[in-house]
Order: C-alpha cells, then structure tokens, then sequence
C-alpha cells in the first residue's frame, strides 16, 4: 500500500533528477547509517530535519545523505523509507547518493558472509517473493 506508493513517487523524483547531486549551500552531509533508524532519528534530533529553516536569512538546508543506508542494520526498511519519504516531500533538499550497499551484488555478499543485506531484510519483511521485487 503506502510502502509502494512511497516508492513509487521516489522513483519518479529521483529519475528526474541529475545523477551527480548538485547541491546548494547550506547543507548538511552524513553518511554509513547501516539500517541504524535510531542513529538516524539521532542525527535528526541534534542536526535538524529536513523543512526545517536555517538560522541566517531563513535558508532551507540541504540534507545529502552519501550511501550506505542499508546492510547490516535491524532496521533497513525503516532507514529507506523515511529516506524516500523525506526525498518525496523535499526534493530540492533531500539528496540520496547510492554508495556500494545500495547495490543487490553488495547486499547478498554481505547477507552470504553472515550479516543481514537488505535482499535478507526484504525477503523477512515481506516474503521471499515480494521482497525480491524490492
């Protein structure tokens, strides 16, 4: 349902979008979150949030999120999709860099050598059919 829905609008933003991020000053740039969706809320809560005003002259800052959202982490799908969501309602301000764990090759390497990839977080969460799809 919403999950999809999420996803879908994301895709679309994103394709029409550059490749390479072009983002604009001021901006705040993090990185490695692993599926850690309590790091993330974290950040959030003692960096601001995306739609939040900066200080000086009331200039909307930039979130640049630099890959390796997924992997590892007990909470993957939560990490991706408020990632999207946040991409969807701030599209000018949310900027989503794939690193080498948004890449299928990378997630089942890191679920064969023992870790939870996301293909394993899809495939729990949603059934070994549906979470291919994903």
């Amino acid at each position: 349902g919403k999950l999809l829905e999420i996803l879908g609008v994301a895709e679309t933003v994103l394709r029409s979008q550059p490749v390479v991020s072009e983002v604009e000053a001021p901006a705040k740039v993090f990185g490695d979150v692993h599926g850690q969706f309590r790091d993330m809320l974290l950040l959030f809560h003692f960096y601001g949030r995306p739609g939040q005003e900066e200080g000086t002259d009331d200039v909307p800052v930039s979130y640049v999120f630099n890959g390796d959202w997924v992997d590892r982490g007990a909470h993957q799908l939560e990490v991706v999709t408020l990632l999207f969501a946040f991409k969807v309602v701030y599209p000018d301000l949310v900027w989503l860099n794939r690193g080498n764990h948004e890449d299928r090759n990378q997630n089942l390497k890191t679920t064969s050598q023992g870790g939870k990839g996301f293909d394993k977080a899809c495939e729990d969460a949603f059934g070994a059919a549906s979470g291919r799809i994903l």
